[in-house]
């Protein structure tokens, strides 16, 4: 029963994913590939809504978890997408697991660091494409706590923060503009963004507001939206 009431648990507020392959639409339209874990699956397809018109919007049916499994997939959900305009991901959370025995995140800071450049530099391999990095959002310690599905803390703020902290400093490095969700999902209000069963993942209000944001910071990248054009 426990398995059965944890998938429905994630797949609440999980809107279609989109097919990894851009659906049939003009070719003068730009091509935006969305990568990233179950948060990413929560706001795509609002992302998708409010780019339409302006640009395929396209995303691996899977989960893309943390920067392991991120690095050994990342070619794969790529293929026939290199030509993609704007590349947005965010890749964190899973990281910052909590083990059930230890209490410490799955991946170390210097692990979750070493992943996230060879990430970065895989992509500038792979594709020209703009890379936008989402920083990881904010949890409610509480409601996992008392969630079903969980019933303990899996994941805490404060070791967002400094996971945060660390790919703001890569993704400078490597000139990669940020989508910095975590300080606008506290602006707008967690306990409206977060889905109350679990206090990970969003509810359906949260899908649209942050769904609307990620596609207004990346229309800001789209072709012919720069400066002065």
């Amino acid at each position: 029963m426990m398995k059965i009431r944890l998938c429905l648990l994630s797949a609440f507020c999980l809107l279609p994913a989109l097919s990894a392959e851009p659906e049939a639409s003009p070719s003068s339209l730009p091509t935006v590939v969305l990568l990233g874990d179950s948060i990413r699956m929560n706001y795509q397809a609002a992302v998708q809504k409010a780019l339409e018109g302006k640009a395929i919007v396209s995303a691996p049916k899977d989960n893309c978890k943390h920067t392991i499994y991120f690095l050994e997939n990342l070619d794969r959900w790529l293929t026939g997408l290199e030509k993609a305009q704007v590349i947005h991901l965010n890749v964190g959370l899973h990281d910052l697991y909590l083990d059930s025995k230890t209490g410490k995140p799955r991946h170390t800071l210097e692990v979750y660091e070493k992943n996230l450049r060879a990430i970065f530099k895989r992509l500038s391999e792979l594709s020209d494409a703009q890379v936008i990095f989402a920083l990881t959002t904010v949890v409610d310690a509480k409601l996992q706590a008392d969630s079903e599905g969980y019933g303990r803390v899996v994941r805490r703020n404060v070791d967002i923060e400094v996971y945060n902290a660390k790919a703001r400093a890569v993704a400078k490095e490597f000139g990669i503009p940020l989508n910095d969700l975590y300080h606008f999902m506290e602006g707008a209000g967690p306990d409206t963004i977060l889905r109350p069963s679990d206090g990970i993942h969003l509810s359906p209000e949260g899908c649209q507001i942050m769904g609307t944001e990620v596609a207004r910071v990346i229309s800001e990248h789209l072709p012919g939206t720069g400066p002065g054009e």
